[in-house]
């Protein structure tokens, strides 16, 4: 900017925006592109596998089956305890305990020698299995699914969503800032307390890959960035947020009143409409990617190594996929070492 104000070079080509603020120290062509400004995050990681064994049915569906687990024992202990009244069933299921690990284990599909007697229970029992055997199937099915896939979390993309995070947001220069301070939208403004800008990229990307910031940069840098630098086998560190911003028009500089401005528009309009803009960044990706790959001993190589190393269509089952099941069996045998010290030391009391 300063050598065009000072007339010391005749073009200047970067990210330029047509804005007023460049219009008052130097001239610009007509646009060649446009760019929309976004918002770039880190990609969450997945939620843990262990977590996967809740993820097949919805919360209120969960609460569901724990209110039919809870009053299955009793309604089946009140029918057996009504129809040995009259001596028409098994001592056993006038238990209030038995049964209600009766209802409990039909629950986990296992089967029980002892069956009711009277047409009551009976009836009952007969839709509590058919209710299980539903209940289960269903899980089952969906339980494969959620152990192989893993669960994205919950995605930040709209201002109020970043807004409510706290996150702040880091550009180069401070150009953008007024835009946010005289934004309509109240989440827009209040984004304006959190802005700050810094001189590199290099000091906003680690913060971005902490989960510290956002980086509000244009689309094409964007698109670089994560094809080219933050993803790896097909999966991204970065993303951008589905609200944008806001479009600007790209132009290249010049020198206030320059005699070149007229046949440059000519030839900014001709660029434009043969679409050569994108042509270009695409022919860009190719040969960076190229060049990463022929290098050798980067990301490239290390990338085909892992999936050489892959079965093809085969996913065997590792301890992350099933270590909700070890949680389940670690977390039982505490509850057995807990209760017989209780057992011991204090109902024996």
């Amino acid at each position: 900017m300063g050598q065009l104000h000072r007339r010391e070079v005749d073009i200047g080509l970067a990210l330029l925006f047509i804005s007023r603020h460049w219009l008052e120290i130097i001239d610009l062509t007509a646009p060649y592109t446009s760019e929309t400004m976004c918002f770039m995050t880190r990609t969450e990681p997945p939620l843990p596998h262990w977590q996967a064994l809740a993820f097949p049915f919805h919360q209120w569906t969960w609460l569901a089956v724990l209110v039919g687990i809870i009053v299955s024992g009793p309604l089946l202990f009140l029918l057996a305890w009504a129809s040995g009244r009259c001596g028409g069933e098994l001592k056993s299921l006038q238990s209030f305990n038995y049964s209600w690990y009766y209802a409990f284990g039909m629950h986990l599909c296992e089967t029980h020698t002892c069956l009711p007697r009277s047409t009551s229970t009976q009836i009952f029992v007969l839709f509590l299995w058919l209710y299980t055997l539903i209940l289960t199937s269903v899980y089952s099915a969906n339980l494969k699914s959620f152990l192989l896939v893993k669960k994205e979390p919950a995605m930040m993309d709209t201002y109020q969503d970043l807004y409510e995070s706290g996150l702040e947001v880091a550009t180069l220069g401070k150009l953008l800032k007024d835009g946010f301070s005289l934004s309509s939208d109240p989440y827009v403004k209040g984004l304006a307390r959190v802005f700050q800008w810094y001189g590199t990229q290099r000091e906003i990307m680690p913060l971005v890959l902490e989960g510290e910031a956002v980086y509000l940069v244009n689309r094409i840098t964007a698109d670089y960035l994560i094809m080219n630098k933050y993803t790896r086998r097909g999966v991204s560190r970065i993303r951008t947020m589905k609200e944008k911003y806001a479009t600007y028009s790209v132009a290249m500089g010049l020198q206030q009143h320059s005699p070149l401005k007229r046949k440059l528009d000519q030839l900014m309009g001709w660029i434009r409409q043969s679409g050569l803009v994108r042509k270009f960044f695409l022919d860009a990706l190719r040969l960076d990617a190229s060049l990463r790959k022929d290098g050798g001993g980067g990301e490239g190589s290390a990338r085909g190594q892992e999936d050489e190393s892959r079965e093809d269509g085969v996913i065997p089952l590792t301890i992350d996929h099933m270590q909700g099941v070890f949680l389940i069996t670690g977390v039982g045998w505490a509850c057995s070492v807990v209760s017989i010290i209780f057992e011991k030391y204090v109902w024996s009391v």
